[in-house]
């Protein structure tokens, strides 16, 4: 059986496959690749957004129970904005790269697992370091960048990147409803969604250059007659 085989077979090898930290590269790749156009974009706007967020008025409330964005529909752009898009594509395409041995559908998973990783690490090392309260929850302290909108973008970019702007269309209409309801339910200022939507575009598309520039893929399976295996490579 393919699992028995893959099970069997895994070997994590440890291979020097050039001189550059790979995941450094990538840790980097929102200014080290074109992605920083993104970066150098949306840090600008966040901070013009910031320097006029007194003149924006954010209604108050006093649990979070008592949001309702977008009405009952709210909840859609919550529960998709907590990496369920992400892990979907990414789980989806290793199972069926795997088991119709298409490499390309494995390559295109880990490009989402990666991306999304990346994202969500600095996503929560920046909510620690900055500690801003919610504009609607004083007690919560974990409003700046948004982690929703992030993840979502993040998305977007990996499949606007892998497919093309007809699925990515609408993959960053979804991003963009999901950034919104954030600031709607008063969970998120409007910076805190235009620098999550930064970190994770730039991830998505600094990952994805890293590859176009002949960074390898850490999976690469191993496809036999009758089962297969995985070979994970780590350049280091």
């Amino acid at each position: 059986m393919k699992l028995i085989s893959l099970l069997a077979l895994f070997i994590l090898s440890n291979q020097v496959q050039s001189k550059e930290l790979s995941w450094y590269s990538d840790l980097t790749s929102p200014v080290t690749t074109d992605a920083k156009y993104i970066t150098m974009g949306g840090l600008a706007s966040t901070l013009m957004v910031y320097a006029n967020k007194s003149n924006r008025t954010y209604r108050k409330r006093e649990s979070f129970a008592e949001a309702q964005p977008f009405g009952k529909y709210g909840i859609i752009g919550d529960i998709m904005g907590r990496g369920v898009l992400n892990a979907t594509y990414a789980i989806g395409y290793l199972a069926h790269g795997y088991y119709s041995e298409n490499m390309k559908s494995v390559q295109n998973g880990e490009h989402m697992a990666k991306a999304s990783i990346y994202t969500t690490s600095i996503i929560m090392l920046t909510k620690m370091l900055v500690s801003e309260r919610r504009p609607g929850y004083p007690d919560d302290d974990s409003s700046f960048p948004s982690g929703h909108s992030a993840a979502s973008f993040a998305f977007a970019s990996v499949v606007t990147a892998r497919h093309g702007w007809y699925w990515g269309g609408a993959a960053y209409s979804i991003a963009s409803f999901i950034s919104i309801s954030r600031i709607n339910d008063d969970f998120h200022y409007l910076h805190d969604v235009i620098a999550g939507a930064t970190i994770g575009a730039a991830y998505g598309w600094g990952t994805y250059y890293n590859y176009k520039k002949g960074k390898p893929y850490f999976l690469n399976p191993i496809f036999v007659d009758n089962g297969g295996g995985l070979n994970v490579t780590w350049s280091y």
